[in-house]
């Protein structure tokens, strides 16, 4: 997962990230997402039920290595290419992969879907966890999904997770306030949690679930399936249409 700001060239998660900050991310994140390791799990249950012993799984927004280790232990020869274009994350991912069963399967990139290297296709499935809604919806949002798509055999599972919402609602507005105090019940002090929905209101492009389905059509995959939600956070389970869009 990367939660940085919006890069001008690429309209991507870039690498605002200090090594600091990268190696705090494992501790703060589960304390920020109700059921953060349940989302790592249930997405290797349903890609167990998916994909061959031995596919190979693109992930999209590798960050600190979590999803890496969780997805290498549940998927024994699952081999995996992951991108991240924020390197101090992923120097952070390479220390904890080290010694780490899944490091001999598993090929870091510190870069954007779209710059990986030609022979990165055909994948089995694809995982993007917690990345696009830091995309606007000016074209980013389908691009990502479209490169995305472009890397999939016909039929492979993309498992997806996303803030979502429609922003304009006062559902959201009690969504938020329920998030708040959550993470203050977790022990977060509230001034950091304060700065955290300061973030979230400057940073995340929230669309509603029915745009988001738009989204996934559009980009060439068949209509989703919801297996995990907490707060504005959900995950859903796609697959690649047989052609997948141009």
């Amino acid at each position: 997962m990367t939660t940085d700001s919006l890069t001008a060239a690429k309209g991507l998660p870039g690498n605002a990230y200090k090594t600091d900050h990268a190696r705090r991310y494992d501790d703060t994140i589960r304390r920020v997402i109700p059921g953060y390791d349940a989302l790592h799990s249930m997405t290797g249950v349903l890609l167990r039920d998916a994909i061959p012993d031995d596919g190979r799984i693109l992930v999209v927004g590798a960050g600190t290595g979590a999803e890496l280790l969780a997805l290498g232990e549940m998927g024994p020869q699952w081999r995996f290419t992951a991108c991240d274009p924020a390197p101090d994350m992923l120097a952070v991912a390479r220390e904890r992969l080290a010694g780490h069963p899944v490091e001999a399967r598993a090929a870091l990139h510190a870069c954007i879907t779209d710059d990986l290297p030609a022979g990165e296709t055909a994948f089995d499935a694809a995982t993007c966890l917690l990345v696009m809604h830091f995309l606007p919806d000016d074209g980013s949002k389908l691009a990502l999904l479209k490169s995305i798509a472009a890397r999939l055999k016909p039929g492979a599972p993309l498992i997806l997770a996303d803030m979502h919402e429609d922003p304009a609602s006062e559902r959201w507005q009690r969504i938020l306030r329920a998030w708040a105090g959550w993470q203050k019940t977790n022990g977060i002090d509230p001034v950091m949690v304060e700065r955290g929905l300061e973030h979230v209101r400057r940073s995340v492009h929230f669309v509603p679930r029915a745009r988001m389905e738009a989204l996934f059509d559009e980009a060439g995959f068949e209509p989703s399936m919801d297996f995990w939600h907490a707060f504005q956070f959900g995950a859903f389970l796609t697959r690649r249409k047989a052609e997948a869009a141009a």
